[in-house]
């Protein structure tokens, strides 16, 4: 116990100050000025987007390329339900944010009142832990809580809901510890399967997703070991796996991976869930699945062994078990020799790597050709919606990795993702951060375009699939950017000579 007395406003300040986070995005609101107005006296940047949504965006992405938490700070209402798809990406791709968010005083809540929401009930099935704190005396408490869940085993936004009234009352700084969740141990016996499993097996071969990232040199090693291949999910895309790393597997991959990835006999699943995106069934096939979350575990493919627990240790474990094999690996596959135009943007924007370069992507065609194209980009230069797929999560998750890397953007958009936040260029701006938007314009929603194409409905869909015209170069120069018109043959060079700051380059795209 000190003798410091604070507000609620102040002790949510200095406990994010405490947890080493810095930044905070948001907006303001009545409700949550109190701590908005605190910030700075803790040493804590606060950032403004254009939505409330584009900060849980943009505090998404601060982590993605930083391995940093950001937190975010909203009013009641509408400004906490705006962030609901911002906590549903960063809940499906696993990835930690804490959020919070102010509410109506604790003697208003339950009548419906003025901009009155029950955040945690809404978000409780996207957060790892949503709490409403109606007491002065737990708040740091569950501050802490909140942060020490939002990080551990597998990662997902936390959130808390603050009443004005707890905001404003006063109660003394308790300095308490943040608590600890320590990683589940498995079974040595466990280890001593996979190990067995793996020497009996013919043909075995590692599949790493997102819950491997951090594991890649211990991946490599084990595939050295066994002269095996390595695939990735789109989430575990990493430039860290060395020489025997074949591509990404899934419904949108290259038909050569999926046929290479299907002629194994064993799968060593690593940190993966095992989408309905990915060629992830069985196929008669040993499997072993290790994820630090259980409910993951034999919920979409049925393991062989199941072993639940963090991948880096049971690779440890694993490494000086299995058998050195000199088997030949079986051949790469081999590159389209006619890349279509999609492809053709992702090698140009790949182009422009200049390892100080982050990537951002949007949701659809365009993405799915990049992420396809990426070879020696490491995760943390990639920032893209993969398990909810949120269409417009590009330009704010890139603000967010640069304002936390200080580091160039390059965003591979399409138009029906980049009109969805298209507003986020003023905040690009004002932040003066380098972001060159690549808008791959075909004037439709091109995945959705394609897919009722093969059904013959197409020319019947127009007044779905269609996305009105805009002039994203005039735009850009409405928001102080630069803007132009480029053809496709001439990306690359635009990209080589791009200016320093905001730019939009609207690419035509057929096929």
């Amino acid at each position: 116990m000190t003798d410091i007395v604070l507000s609620g406003a102040e002790i949510v300040a200095k406990t994010l100050r405490n947890l080493n986070i810095d930044t905070v995005f948001g907006y303001a609101g009545s409700y949550a000025m109190p701590l908005i107005e605190k910030l700075p006296d803790f040493g804590i940047r606060f950032i403004a987007p254009t939505s409330e949504g584009a900060a849980a965006h943009a505090a998404d992405g601060y982590y993605r390329a930083s391995g940093r938490v950001a937190a975010v700070v909203t009013t009641s209402g509408p400004g906490a339900t705006n962030l609901v798809t911002g906590i549903a990406t960063a809940y499906m791709d696993s990835v930690p944010v804490l959020l919070i968010t102010a509410n109506v005083p604790t003697y208003k809540l339950g009548k419906d009142s003025f901009q009155e929401v029950d955040i945690t009930g809404v978000v409780t099935p996207i957060t790892k832990y949503a709490h409403i704190a109606k007491d002065i005396e737990e708040l740091e408490s569950e501050v802490k809580k909140a942060y020490a869940l939002a990080v551990s085993h597998r990662m997902a936004p936390t959130l808390i809901d603050i009443p004005f009234d707890v905001m404003t009352s006063t109660c003394r700084w308790r300095a308490l510890p943040v608590p600890e969740y320590p990683a589940k141990r498995f079974a040595p016996s466990d280890a001593e399967r996979a190990a067995e499993l793996i020497n009996d097996s013919l043909s075995p071969a590692i599949l790493a997703g997102g819950g491997a990232l951090g594991s890649e040199k211990l991946i490599a090693a084990l595939s050295e070991k066994l002269n095996c291949p390595i695939y990735t999910t789109l989430h575990g895309i990493s430039s860290g796996y060395g020489e025997n790393l074949y591509g990404s597997i899934g419904s949108s991959a290259p038909a050569r991976i999926n046929r290479s990835y299907l002629s194994h006999d064993l799968i060593l699943a690593l940190g993966t869930r095992f989408s309905d995106r990915m060629h992830s069934k069985s196929k008669n096939r040993t499997v072993i699945h290790v994820d630090s979350d259980a409910a993951e575990i034999d919920k979409t493919v049925v393991a062989t062994l199941g072993v639940n627990a963090e991948c880096a240790p049971v690779l440890e474990a694993l490494i000086p078990s299995v058998n050195a094999r000199n088997t030949i690996l079986p051949p790469k596959p081999p590159f389209a020799s006619r890349p279509k135009p999609l492809e053709r943007l992702a090698a140009a924007a790949l182009s422009a790597y200049d390892g100080n370069t982050v990537y951002a992507t949007d949701v659809g065609s365009h993405q799915i050709a990049f992420l396809h194209s990426v070879r020696n980009l490491n995760h943390d230069n990639i920032v893209s919606s993969l398990g909810l797929g949120t269409m417009g999560f590009g330009l704010p998750g890139l603000i967010g990795a640069l304002t936390a890397t200080g580091k160039r953007g390059i965003l591979v958009t399409g138009d029906g993702s980049f009109n969805m936040n298209l507003n986020e260029l003023a905040t690009a701006k004002s932040l003066g951060l380098d972001i060159t938007v690549i808008v791959a314009n075909n004037r439709s929603l091109g995945m959705i375009y394609d897919i009722e194409k093969r059904q013959g409905l197409s020319d019947k869909l127009g007044y779905a699939v269609d996305t009105p015209y805009v002039n994203y170069a005039a735009l850009a120069r409405a928001f102080g950017g630069f803007g132009k018109k480029v053809p496709l043959k001439n990306l690359s060079a635009e990209l080589k000579n791009r200016r320093q700051g905001l730019n939009v380059f609207d690419v035509n795209i057929r096929g």
